[in-house]
């Protein structure tokens, strides 16, 4: 076994997945930390990224499906769905699993139309849905989880642990960087509009086709959103070159709907991040430890960055400086 292959393996996942953690401690997802912090939470994207990653981190995956048993309602499915299928960060059957569960404690119809969108047809041998220092983590068919099974998958049964609380608190007003999209959705509903609103007011402008890249919606949806909220007042348009740009008017948006005139929380693309650390996420994993020389690391290393260098350089103004100089190849130019 090589000591250099394992040693890169265990820091670069040991570092995404303590990212990932600190993600789901700040909306009280029940993993150690704290509430809050300066980062912008994007839910459904650090969702699909938990469900590829967690694959490695049992206690992660299943802290995460608490947390969405407690704050389920504050996901939008729709978005989820569209993410999904055109990211492909993590597979989409064990989202419908995911979605399966939930069924059992959200009586709502998004969930169980989410389950059944990925219900596979037919299922062969059970893969394991977990792995740990490159092993699959096996369990005795007769003690697997039902639901999992029939999405193809070979994991204990889920229990509830009810670590997780609700995101949302009544009695505090500040909307906070952590929970800025969920008390947006609180106030507006969950929907595209919540979702626009979140951009704006923390992005401060941009146009309609930016915006539907980086939420995943259409163009036309978040068009015919934008000119609707326009004549609320918060948003006003104005003419940039040849395209309209909707800019967040502050003193009215912030005056109006929270008694201030400004926020320090800033948007991050999310959905960037999730792709990028994912397509870095996989080739790390899929080294063989037993084979990988030096040059074979820094290859493998090299070509995901190079495969995620769009993603990460539109999601960096959210990252902190570790995280930034963990991932940077050595001797390689992705970042400049």
């Amino acid at each position: 076994m090589s000591e250099l292959a394992r040693k890169f393996k265990a820091d670069r996942t040991e570092t995404i997945l303590s990212f990932v953690w600190q993600q789901w401690s700040r909306i009280g997802g029940g993993a150690a930390g704290g509430r809050d912090g300066d980062r912008f939470v994007d839910p459904e994207p650090l969702l699909l990224l938990t469900l590829e990653v967690a694959r490695q981190d049992p206690r992660m995956f299943d802290s995460a499906l608490d947390w969405l048993i407690v704050n389920g309602r504050w996901l939008n499915v729709v978005r989820l769905t569209a993410l999904s299928e055109k990211d492909k960060v993590c597979d989409s059957r064990i989202l419908g699993a995911v979605a399966a569960i939930m069924t059992q404690h959200d009586r709502t119809p998004k969930w169980k139309a989410l389950a059944r969108r990925y219900k596979p047809d037919s299922i062969g041998d059970l893969a394991p849905l977990f792995n740990k220092n490159g092993k699959p983590m096996l369990v005795d068919v007769a003690e697997s989880d039902p639901i999992f099974a029939s999405y193809g998958f070979l994991r204990g049964r889920f229990t509830q642990r009810s670590l997780a609380t609700s995101v949302l608190t009544p009695d505090k007003h500040k909307w906070s960087a952590s929970e800025f999209m969920f008390r947006s959705r609180a106030l507006f509903g969950v929907n595209i509009r919540a979702d626009v609103f979140s951009y704006l007011a923390l992005r401060r402008a941009a146009n309609p086709t930016r915006i539907a890249r980086e939420l995943g919606y259409s163009q036309r949806r978040v068009q015919d959103a934008l000119v609707d909220m326009a004549a609320s007042g918060v948003f006003k348009a104005r003419t940039v070159g040849k395209s309209k740009e909707y800019v967040f008017n502050a003193g009215v948006g912030w005056g109006g709907i929270m008694g201030g005139d400004k926020t320090s929380v800033e948007w991050r693309d999310w959905r960037a991040l999730a792709r990028a650390f994912s397509v870095i996420w996989r080739v790390v994993v899929a080294i063989k430890e037993e084979l990988a020389d030096e040059y074979i690391i820094n290859a493998e290393e090299q070509a995901a960055f190079r495969e995620a260098r769009d993603d990460l350089i539109a999601a960096e103004p959210g990252w902190n400086g570790s995280l930034k100089e963990t991932f940077v190849p050595r001797e390689s130019d992705a970042w400049t």
